[in-house]
């Protein structure tokens, strides 16, 4: 009785989908995700003459290359809060659009600052939507005019700034 079983039960599933002439859904065409928008951080630390160079304010213009977007400014014409995010815990923050030419990206004006100072290292990250169709690297992102102070608001020199590039 066991063979019987298992010889009807090795014939239903040997003829299961065989000999079919159905269509499936996709045809024999490979269906393939549409990208959507992306999101890019990025990131801007801070390096001086020595790890422990303390500053304590931070000003910088941060462009973007045709195509990236950034959110609506909001009250007062700066930036939503999730935009710009300061790596010093503490730090007051705040970005601003600024008038570009006409076939130039998004450019903005940010300014960082914590009244009891902070080390060099990381400064901040600037998140924004990238559309499918933009290839962006960190190369097509500049900083111009990094001006960063010291407690008397004074100029430090020897301060530079590198920025990289995370997308999703």
């Amino acid at each position: 009785m066991r063979i019987a079983w298992l010889v009807v039960l090795s014939s239903l599933i040997a003829g299961c989908g065989s000999g079919s002439k159905g269509s499936t859904a996709t045809e024999g065409n490979v269906m393939l995700p549409q990208p959507g928008q992306g999101v890019a951080r990025v990131q801007i630390t801070t390096q001086g003459p020595t790890p422990d160079t303390v500053l304590y304010g931070a000003q910088f213009t941060l462009s973007f290359p045709p195509g990236v977007s950034l959110p609506p400014p909001a009250n007062g014409g700066l930036l939503p809060a999730e935009v710009l995010q300061p790596a010093p815990s503490g730090s007051y923050a705040g970005a601003s659009y600024i008038e570009t030419a006409a076939g130039l990206g998004p450019a903005m004006l940010v300014n960082i600052s914590h009244p009891g100072g902070f080390t060099v290292g990381p400064l901040a990250t600037v998140n924004c939507t990238v559309p499918p169709d933009v290839g962006l690297s960190a190369g097509d992102i500049t900083i111009q005019g990094f001006s960063a102070r010291d407690s008397n608001g004074a100029p430090i020199p020897g301060i530079t700034t590198r920025l990289t590039l995370q997308t999703q």
